[in-house]
């Protein structure tokens, strides 16, 4: 195989590997998308106003490819999809030594999967009047 060709099939492989998948169990449907910039991250231990829960997504990805920060605007995003406002962060968990080690010996990446999962929420508090107007 060329030098060049070998080269795009590792950096095809690289970019499926970097990418996070978010598995979701609608709880809510039919709530409009909100702007994912709107999605506020709340965590289990903060004081949560008052909301309806629209959905649990477990998300995952490589982690030699992808950070936490990565995993949560993934969960964000597939919230905002949904309708949600807000999620609640129920953890990050990163891959032991063994997985690890098995990977390696299975592809030569010591790498495994970093899991993390939250709460899609809606939050009517959260929601700004339109400009001009107040409540």
């Amino acid at each position: 195989m060329k030098r060049s060709k070998m080269a795009g099939v590792v950096a095809a492989a690289l970019l499926v590997a970097a990418c996070v998948s978010v598995n979701k169990s609608v709880l809510r449907p039919g709530l409009p998308p909100v702007p994912v910039e709107s999605v506020q991250v709340f965590f289990e231990t903060d004081s949560i106003p008052e909301h309806t829960r629209v959905a649990i997504l477990n998300a995952q990805g490589s982690s030699g490819f992808t950070n936490e920060g990565q995993m949560i605007d993934k969960l964000r995003e597939e919230a905002a999809k949904l309708g949600a406002n807000a999620i609640i962060l129920s953890g990050m968990k990163e891959p032991g030594a063994g997985e690890k080690f098995v990977n390696y010996l299975a592809g030569g990446f010591a790498d495994g999967q970093r899991r993390g999962g939250a709460v899609a929420i809606w939050v009517p508090s959260l929601v700004k009047p339109p400009e001009g107007r107040t409540r």
